[in-house]
């Protein structure tokens, strides 16, 4: 049996038997754990089943014809990936990438000592990995709805982050809530056109932090950002002076059993069984494991 990005080569194949390359886009997504990706991607496919937790790597695609009366389909090949953000230049090899091709990286505007590591991580990730392959990025900040009560100061340290990264990377930025009808709108809005239209079709430029960041790409400045011309390594140390990332798993995190019951030795079975739900909670197959179990 065929594994899910043997399958999904098959199916790139096949779409691009048509010499114009516009017949077939690719989207991935990528970014923060329970961003929202899910719930974007059911929106812009019209899907009206739950919305389930993504395992490690799925699937997906629509069609749509050229034109209206059309025999001629665009097929747009959708991944989303769910797991861990250390594995996925892995990932990133062993999928078909051609046609017109769009990185979405999530991030998640609620966590602020996370945001560093996922735009790191997922940056690096897709240059190491796409170096023939032409591709476009798109910066979605997700749960715009808590980010947009933070405090001003704090708000504009991730703005500016955010746009630095953009500058440096040409990328696209647009900030969105899943719980705003209009946000969530013009996000999907955005995805139809990069998988079935034009493109991406930002044209105005938002850049007050009191209000959602839409900015296309090559439309930002630095000095409209207000810091001087920097690489990778000066925003990171720039932003990390001013927010801390967050620390990894240590032993100091370590979940404690509080002694509950009389006979120590039911202590210590609470105990192990407690650890083993912790283990299978941080437990994450490797890309090779998780697609072995699809064969």
């Amino acid at each position: 049996m065929l594994s899910i990005p043997e399958i999904a080569a098959q199916l790139v194949n096949k779409s691009l038997s048509h010499p114009n390359e516009d017949y077939s886009r690719t989207i991935f997504f990528v970014g923060s754990k329970s961003v929202g990706k899910s719930t974007l991607l059911y929106s812009f496919l019209d899907k009206t089943d739950a919305v389930r937790e993504t395992t490690v790597l799925e699937y997906s695609f629509g069609r749509k014809s050229m034109q209206k009366q059309s025999l001629d389909k665009i097929v747009c090949h959708i991944w989303e990936y769910g797991g861990k953000l250390e594995m996925l230049k892995n990932v990133l090899i062993s999928i078909p990438k051609k046609g017109k091709t769009f990185f979405c990286i999530m991030v998640d505007l609620s966590k602020i000592k996370n945001i560093w590591n996922t735009l790191e991580t997922c940056i690096q990730s897709i240059a190491e990995s796409c170096k023939d392959t032409p591709f476009e990025i798109i910066i979605l900040g997700g749960k715009y709805d808590i980010f947009k009560n933070y405090d001003s100061e704090i708000k504009k340290v991730i703005c500016t982050t955010i746009r630095s990264v953009a500058l440096i990377f040409g990328a696209n930025v647009i900030f969105y809530s899943s719980k705003d009808p209009q946000q969530l709108r013009k996000a999907k809005e955005m995805l139809h056109n990069i998988g079935f239209g034009n493109g991406i079709p930002l044209k105005d430029r938002h850049i007050n932090i009191s209000k959602p960041i839409v900015i296309p790409k090559n439309t930002d400045t630095w000095e409209s950002v207000g810091v001087p011309e920097s690489n990778t390594e000066q925003v990171k140390m720039r932003h990390i002076s001013r927010i801390q990332p967050e620390s990894g798993f240590s032993e100091s995190n370590k979940f404690v059993l509080q002694r509950t019951h009389p006979e120590p030795i039911l202590d210590s079975l609470m105990s192990l069984k407690y650890q083993e739900l912790r283990n299978l909670e941080l437990f994450e197959p490797s890309m090779d494991e998780y697609l072995s179990y699809m064969q």
